[in-house]
């Protein structure tokens, strides 16, 4: 594995504020094979153009590359063309920022084509202005993860045309696909299922919510991989969801977030989150053994940066057989337990009160030879009383504005 040096500087936030986006930045290693072996943190009054940190401490950075046999200096904040450029050459380790970092983890995790476009998309697009400071980086021989033999002779111009004319062909490539997504989305506004997108931090159990949620409702087939570890997940996933006698709709499982969420991802990603953006509900999922609730304000800062603040949403806090009361965040919030299933059911009423909150209960009369309605109206909505009289089925049911549309002819 390869050491790392993690480097944190702010000109606002505290020393404990800086020590623990740090922690974050260390598991961010670890999940692609770094071995984080040292911090280093400055508050300053302002962040360096040349350097991003001060001399002072570039030569406080060198003592330690040194002293702990660091092969990577990883830096948690974005730094610019220039930055990456006088870092490399002060410091003759390789150099990388969290976005960098993060990337590589999207790298790693991305399974279906879409998710290895958009992640291709990020990566060629972040590294396109920072070719020149890269160049010396990529170039290096060694032996570690991420030091390995870089581009040779290539010319850095013939670089630059290569990844313009690549990202040309990714984004071609995605317009294809947002195209398909849409066609598909049509088809479900046409048949009238409704949308709920789980969102969320990365780890804040997710994939564990839409598992239990697809088994109390005994959909329980393919189940979405869950693990402790930051985006166990990357490609988003999709399950038609159903209470029995009540309408479906759709569940997404969408990417997790991260503070610090490089730029470049969440505008290569806007296939994925388009998912979100057209939800008709949004439900945030965080981590309700967590008391930092800053990880809940970087998922809203997010939903706002692409546009989704708007929609509806229901806040569920999960491990609730973790602690042992009722709302740790202070919010208004439905705590549930993946592991013992502890208001799964009260979370699946919410969701329905929310979807359907303008159903109205009516009569119909139903002939016997449109036997095959009033099945379906039985399999999709609630059905609260039949009867069978001389001219056909007369019932009472909780319809949607949209099924009332659709079964207008025979309410009475």
């Amino acid at each position: 594995m390869d050491k790392a040096l993690l480097v944190g500087c702010s000109t606002t936030a505290t020393e404990e504020d800086i020590l623990t986006s740090l922690d974050e930045l260390g598991h961010l290693a670890e999940a692609v094979g770094i071995e984080p072996a040292g911090t280093i943190t400055q508050r300053s009054h302002a962040i360096s153009p040349a350097t991003y940190v001060g001399s002072g401490k570039v030569e406080e950075i060198k003592s330690a590359i040194t002293a702990l046999d660091i092969d990577v200096v990883i830096f948690d904040d974005p730094l610019s063309p220039a930055q990456l450029k006088n870092l490399e050459k002060a410091l003759e380790v390789q150099v990388m920022d969290r976005s960098f970092l993060i990337m590589q983890i999207f790298a790693l995790r991305a399974r279906t084509n879409e998710a290895v476009l958009e992640v291709s998309l990020a990566q060629k697009t972040y590294m396109l202005p920072r070719l020149v400071g890269m160049r010396a980086s990529l170039s290096r021989q060694g032996g570690g993860s991420y030091n390995a033999k870089g581009p040779g002779e290539t010319k850095l111009e013939l670089d630059r045309r290569k990844l313009q004319k690549e990202i040309r062909t990714i984004k071609d490539r995605l317009e294809k696909i947002r195209k398909d997504k849409e066609t598909a989305r049509k088809q479900r506004e046409r048949n009238r299922i409704p949308v709920v997108a789980l969102v969320g931090y990365t780890n804040a159990g997710k994939s564990s919510l839409m598992n239990s949620l697809s088994e109390t409702l005994q959909h329980p087939s393919d189940p979405v991989f869950e693990k402790d570890m930051l985006f166990a997940t990357l490609d988003t996933k999709s399950k038609k969801l159903q209470k029995e006698n009540m309408p479906p709709f759709i569940l997404v499982d969408t990417v997790g977030f991260v503070s610090k969420l490089p730029h470049e991802l969440v505008r290569s990603f806007e296939t994925t989150l388009s998912d979100v953006v057209l939800a008709d509900l949004v439900i945030l999922v965080a981590d309700g053994t967590d008391p930092d609730t800053s990880k809940t304000d970087t998922t809203k800062e997010v939903l706002k940066s692409i546009g989704a603040d708007a929609i509806e949403r229901i806040v569920v806090m999960t491990k609730k057989d973790l602690f042992d009361h009722d709302n740790p965040h202070s919010l208004e919030t439905i705590c549930v337990s993946n592991r013992t299933g502890e208001n799964i059911n009260a979370l699946i009423d919410a969701i329905y009160g929310h979807l359907y909150r303008e159903s109205r209960i009516q009569r119909l009369m139903i002939p016997f030879e449109d036997g095959a309605v009033y099945s379906a109206i039985k399999e999709t909505t609630t059905v609260l009383e039949t009867m069978y009289l001389d001219d056909g089925i007369h019932l009472r049911a909780v319809l949607t504005p949209d099924q009332a549309i659709q079964y207008r002819r025979w309410i009475l």
